[in-house]
């Protein structure tokens, strides 16, 4: 678990890199569009300054002095310097008195006019408040009043967009109201994208904290809480949850959380869409199909930015929400993978609605050259193709590879996405803001990571295979102290020295200074300790016989693992330690500790424990059973290799009396009677606990009895489930 100071460190370090990201920005406010930024303010002021933008200037200040200060600034490009824009009397006497005619529709105040004639007359939508104009607004409007009663209303000539402007001129209400129609309807779409988009980011990495803020409420392990509970913990549709469904190509949802993968669902849909404004006449979309298309394919665009911030966090080991709620890691990686799948489709329907756009009605062959669009291809093909490449039967297969290669297209996406956005905008509206909170999230993740592994060293690891076929093995690292469960690095293994698995910790010391006592049931095979493969017997024997033993070794830290060779780096090193006569010394990485259940912390309280465990599942199990502060507590082991068993002996005796153990090799466990039984009693008091760490076909059963028996009201008590599981 990381300290308190570990974790403000982390906060404090997010919040850094994210204040630095937004001081790079240099559009008119801070933050983003719709929250801190603004596009068109006054609307009325930038409609004017659009019409008369692109004519050419005499840039003629009428005054004798030349001295000013903005004269020696350099030309950005156009046909127009800054300079001239700052200085020439025609534009800005056409402008003040086009500001004058027709701000006052939406009344702007004086001083919103002059705030914007301060700063945005030489540079149109994007401040800048170093470039004064060589008059003030009032001054201009002053002097083009007086241009105007000069030669008379009726002679004052109308500006036409292109030509030169040369006098003083009057706009056309036609020509304004299309510009003010435009400008307007795309800063109402754009603060809309915006807010949209902090709804989806802020929503989606809240409800889990609120959700989980309810076990707080008086009642929360009654009896009708736990049946609510039991409920929503079932899968969604079908038997199985950890077994794989959709074909097995995915995992099905609990219902709890297949509701939340729901809202997410349709609220995406929903501000993918909604609302929208329709205002024409409108220079930048000439007809209702052309507006609507734009709104809709530039609101997905910023929609799948946004759902980066919970994918990010949802799949970073070190994810603060599961320091503040009780939902696992392997909740959050399920959810990644349905925000992956939305964000997938939002940037699928942004590309092809800005294709249709410019396929239809602009030059899509000028657009195909521009940087932006083959950047924007770019993160489209990335993002897409991580879809296929990691559905499950490519993740268990090729566990190694996909991680690499989701590493990489995660981070072309982002390069990509920046780039696009820095081609068309660079630092101006705040849309690369989400690519900067990803970026730190991901960065973040990466750091801590790195701290966790500097803290343990380099220590070496003693590997020791269990049997002679190598399956289970035994990880001993000596001086390391962890819990929960530990990422394992063997760089000498393979050239790829950054791959890690995950292991659940079976004990962290080694050695002993105080008699422990135990109660153990045993099936008959398991007393006579024979080579059969016997199950639970009907007429189980009782141990009695209490053992007590003193130790006098010395108590030193150890972190012992106990894994099953699989495939890829667990088979590799299993080849090797069998090769190596059974036992094997390597340096190893540990990245320490983790817990991939904070769930399990809602077991305080309760008066029982029951603990069921497949194979070396047992590992997640027997950690609990022995800080478990409860009355009562049962371990039921199903086991198919009595190597693991002889294994585990001693660490099964130093349980405390109060766990009675029971043991099946080479058969099934009766869960559903033994469940049902214990859940059932009315003789015992006080909320029970049900632990399952196995096989996917085991924990999906014991899912299914707690629901049936809690659910049906059956159960005399408060029941809190937890499946310790992790996965892809």
């Amino acid at each position: 678990m990381e300290t308190s100071s570990s974790r403000r460190a982390i906060h404090w370090l997010f919040f850094l890199v994210f204040v630095t990201r937004l001081t790079f920005t240099n559009a008119d406010g801070v933050g983003i569009l719709g929250a801190g930024k603004w596009l068109y303010r006054p609307t009325c002021a930038h409609a004017c300054r659009r019409l008369i933008a692109t004519n050419p200037l005499l840039c003629d200040s009428g005054q004798n002095s030349t001295t000013h200060d903005h004269s020696k600034r350099h030309s950005h490009g156009g046909p127009t310097t800054k300079e001239c824009f700052l200085k020439d009397k025609s534009y800005l006497r056409t402008q003040a008195l086009c500001m004058a005619e027709y701000c006052p529709r939406d009344n702007v105040p004086t001083s919103e006019l002059e705030f914007y004639w301060e700063g945005h007359l030489a540079t149109g939508t994007v401040g800048d408040w170093s470039l004064k104009p060589f008059m003030s607004y009032s001054q201009a409007l002053m002097l083009a009043q007086e241009d105007v009663e000069r030669v008379g209303k009726s002679k004052v000539p109308f500006a036409i967009s292109g030509q030169p402007l040369n006098q003083t001129s009057f706009i056309t209400e036609k020509a304004w109201v299309k510009s003010y129609n435009g400008q307007a309807s795309f800063d109402i779409g754009e603060h809309q994208h915006g807010r949209n988009s902090l709804a989806v980011s802020i929503t989606s990495v809240s409800i889990p904290i609120l959700v989980s803020f309810l076990r707080f409420l008086p009642g929360g392990k009654s009896g009708i809480a736990s049946r609510i509970s039991a409920i929503f913990d079932q899968p969604a549709w079908g038997k199985n949850h950890r077994v794989p469904g959709f074909g097995k190509m995915g995992l099905v949802p609990t219902r709890g959380q297949a509701l939340f993968i729901v809202y997410l669902i349709f609220v995406n849909a929903f501000l993918t869409i909604f609302p929208y404004h329709l205002i024409q006449p409108n220079y930048i979309a000439p007809n209702p199909d052309y507006q609507r298309t734009m709104i809709f394919g530039d609101r997905a665009g910023v929609l799948a930015e946004a759902n980066w911030v919970a994918l990010f966090l949802f799949s970073s080991r070190n994810n603060v929400l599961l320091w503040v709620t009780n939902w696992s890691h392997s909740t959050y990686l399920l959810v990644h993978r349905w925000i992956a799948y939305i964000s997938i489709i939002q940037a699928c329907v942004h590309s092809a609605l800005m294709l249709y756009i410019y396929a239809k009605y602009d030059d899509y062959y000028a657009e195909l050259v521009k940087p932006y669009w083959y950047w924007g291809i770019v993160a489209t093909i990335a993002t897409t193709v991580m879809w296929p490449a990691a559905l499950l039967p490519i993740r268990r297969r090729f566990y190694e590879g996909f991680l690499v290669t989701h590493q990489v297209l995660a981070a072309l996406t982002l390069i990509g996405t920046f780039l696009h956005i820095w081609y068309l905008f660079e630092y101006k509206w705040g849309y690369e803001i989400w690519v900067y909170i990803a970026g730190g999230i991901w960065g973040l993740d990466r750091l801590v990571r790195i701290l966790r592994l500097a803290r343990n060293g380099i220590p070496t690891a003693t590997i020791t295979a269990l049997d002679s076929t190598g399956e289970y093995l035994r990880v001993d690292i000596d001086g390391i102290v962890s819990k929960g469960h530990v990422y394992v690095y063997f760089p000498t293994l393979s050239w790829r020295f950054w791959e890690s698995h995950p292991f659940s910790v079976l004990s962290t010391f080694t050695g002993s200074a105080t008699p422990q006592r135990v109660s153990q049931r045993h099936s008959p095979s398991d007393i006579e300790k024979t080579g059969a493969t016997t199950g639970i017997a009907s007429q189980e024997v009782e141990s009695s016989s209490e053992t007590s033993s003193q130790s006098s070794s010395p108590i030193r830290p150890r972190t012992t693992l106990l894994l099953r060779a699989q495939t890829g780096t667990t088979i590799a090193l299993a080849k090797k330690v069998l090769a190596a006569g059974g036992t094997l010394t390597v340096p190893s990485l540990i990245e320490s500790s983790y817990h991939s259940n904070p769930g399990i912390a809602d077991f305080e309280g309760c008066s029982t424990l029951i603990g069921i465990a497949g194979g070396v599942g047992i590992t997640a199990v027997l950690p609990v059973l022995r800080t478990f502060a409860g009355i009562r507590a049962h371990l039921y082991w199903g086991v198919r290799n009595e190597a693991l068993v002889q294994t585990l002996e001693p660490d099964i005796r130093a349980l405390d009396s109060r766990v009675e153990v029971e043991t099946s090799i080479g058969q099934r466990l009766a869960i559903a009677d033994l469940l049902t039984h214990e859940l059932s009693r009315n003789d015992v008091f006080g909320d029970v606990a049900v632990l399952v760490c196995g096989p996917s076909a085991m924990a999906d059963e014991v899912r299914r009895v707690v629901g049936d028996v809690v659910g049906s009201g059956r159960a005399k008590r408060g029941v809190v489930f937890v499946d310790e599981a992790f996965s892809w």
